[in-house]
């Protein structure tokens, strides 16, 4: 039996075409994996832009935000040293102030503190764990106490109007 030239010709033509479909559709299948991955990359590319910028604009406005705040603190000490060289004079500085409105003050005060304080069960203070004991305050004292506690009320505003200024960039 002989094998006819012309057979062997088809069958290796046949062969060279249906390679010739494979690699074509493995082209296609190539460029379409590329081109997906190029606009993952464009993809990724912008939030990272984007997540570099509003990192720097947080960073800008938090700056800002502490720089407002070392000024009141700064102008706080100052005021507070005045008011102690002038409360230093007044005859009636050791005054108290009733017991009801001290006591209510200081529970307050106590209050607040304990409630910005995060809860360590592990590291308890056995000597400081108990409730605060009520004691007098003099009108000098609580005095004292107003520009340092309007300063601490200015400087939250300050970061909270940050907040809110990096909010409404946000949503523009």
């Amino acid at each position: 039996m002989k094998i006819n030239p012309l057979f062997i010709a088809v069958v290796v033509i046949s062969g060279l075409a249906i390679a010739l479909v494979k690699s074509c559709a493995e082209v296609s299948n190539i460029q379409s994996d590329n081109a997906v991955l190029r606009s993952d990359n464009n993809l990724q590319n912008q939030v990272i832009a984007t997540q570099a910028f509003n990192f720097n604009r947080f960073n800008q406005v938090a700056e800002h935000a502490n720089r407002l705040n070392s000024l009141i603190d700064t102008s706080t000490e100052e005021t507070v040293i005045e008011y102690r060289e002038i409360l230093r004079r007044e005859k009636t500085c050791d005054l108290p102030v009733p017991a009801d409105i001290a006591g209510g003050l200081l529970e307050h005060a106590y209050r607040l503190r304990s409630s910005a304080m995060h809860t360590d069960t592990e590291g308890t203070d056995g000597v400081h764990d108990r409730s605060a004991t009520t004691s007098s305050m003099t009108y000098c004292q609580a005095v004292l106490w107003i520009k340092p506690l309007l300063a601490v009320i200015e400087k939250g505003n300050n970061n909270f109007s940050g907040i809110r200024q990096i909010e409404q960039e946000r949503k523009n």
